[in-house]
């Protein structure tokens, strides 16, 4: 499915059924955020992956989105960010809700290998 409105686009993709990855472009703040609450809000999905890598802004709205998707009931949640844009607001906040990934590929090889055996892959921010 693809979400987007002028500074926010969200696509996802279910490589698995139990495993759904939401890509996020753009500007994820106050007025954009909802649109990523609704995308992140998969019922039933076991593993969710959510690409923050062509993130241009991260908000406290966008923050608030990710807490609250990370601290729901599912399996595995982990993010990816690899840009100050995101890095920094994920480490002003001290986000420890998910494990933050260099690489969408890094996060797929943690997350989808079955229970958190390899956490020492996942890049945690320190605040």
């Amino acid at each position: 499915m693809r979400r987007s409105c002028a500074e926010l686009a969200v696509r996802s993709s279910w490589p698995r059924r139990d495993l759904l990855i939401v890509s996020v472009a753009g500007e994820v703040d106050l007025v954009t955020a909802p649109v990523l609450a609704d995308e992140l809000r998969a019922a039933g999905v076991r593993t969710l992956v959510v690409d923050l890598s062509e993130v241009s802004f991260l908000g406290a709205a966008g923050l608030s989105v990710l807490h609250a998707s990370a601290g729901r009931e599912r399996g595995r949640t982990g993010l990816v960010a690899n840009t100050r844009a995101v890095l920094r607001p994920l480490s002003v906040v001290a986000f420890d809700a998910a494990p933050v990934f260099p690489s969408l590929p890094v996060a797929l090889r943690v997350l989808a290998c079955g229970p958190h055996t390899e956490r020492g892959e996942d890049r945690r921010l320190s605040g």
